[in-house]
């Protein structure tokens, strides 16, 4: 029995592995899926004192409660939290899972890991929206996320919340690289019009050079909801080996 750790993205909660937590649980496995401060269910207490690395204490929390070594799972912007976890936690960690996310190295933000005009554009939004901090979730993240009419976006659509651009500008400490150390996959949507995936495809070729193994889907980025079956299978291949 493997457990996986699975953390969630900006602009959504922890219900968004609603699909396929059951796929892995079928199987025998156990499934966490930590709550981020200030995001989904503790949407309330988002403010601008939510930071990247509360996010990182929040997983390695959950780690804390759990005796046996994890297969630590993160999407998108929870690259960065799951490259922050391993750093603290390097023994606790057999396997990282990288699904269409960001692969950080020290220093860096995720605002110096996108093109300087996505980065403009967010700061814009928190400055005419979100009292300089807020970025609102809404339908512009489904189009951007290549999510089309039907199911799968409507579930996202439900678990949209606000994030706080504070997480993307603050750089994350990574001195010793332990990711480095531990055998990673990384998972990428490849389907014909999903906008964001130029954003994306940096961090699949980084990992092919890392010597990574490297799985393409037919889908956006929310992988895990469009095709929860295949991500489960790779879940488990991975948690295998």
């Amino acid at each position: 029995m493997s457990t996986f750790v699975l953390v969630h993205g900006a602009w959504q909660s922890a219900s968004t592995w609603d699909l396929l937590s059951p796929l892995l649980e079928k199987c025998g496995h156990r499934v966490i899926t930590p709550v981020l401060s200030g995001l989904g269910t503790d949407q309330r207490h988002l403010s601008p004192e939510i930071s990247l690395q509360q996010h990182i204490a929040d997983v390695s929390l959950a780690l804390s409660k759990v005796s046996d070594h994890v297969v630590l799972v993160g999407h998108s912007y929870a690259g960065m939290i799951i490259s922050g976890v391993v750093e603290a936690n390097p023994t606790r960690v057999e396997r990282l899972v990288f699904l269409d996310a960001f692969i950080p190295d020290d220093g860096q933000s995720v605002l110096d890991l996108l093109p300087p005009e996505i980065g403009a554009h967010f700061r814009n939004v928190a400055r005419e929206h979100g009292n300089g901090w807020r970025l609102p979730g809404g339908e512009g993240h489904l189009d951007l996320w290549g999510l089309k009419p039907g199911e799968a976006r409507e579930f996202v659509r439900a678990r949209l919340c606000d994030f706080s651009l504070r997480c993307f500008e603050e750089p994350i400490r990574l001195p010793a690289n332990r990711k480095a150390g531990v055998p990673a996959t990384f998972v990428a949507g490849v389907a014909e019009g999903y906008l964001a995936r130029p954003f994306f495809e940096p961090f699949a070729r980084k990992a092919r050079a890392s010597g990574w193994e490297v799985a393409e889907l037919d889908t956006g980025h929310d992988c895990h909801v469009e095709r929860p079956g295949e991500v489960a299978d790779i879940l488990l291949s991975a948690a295998a080996r």
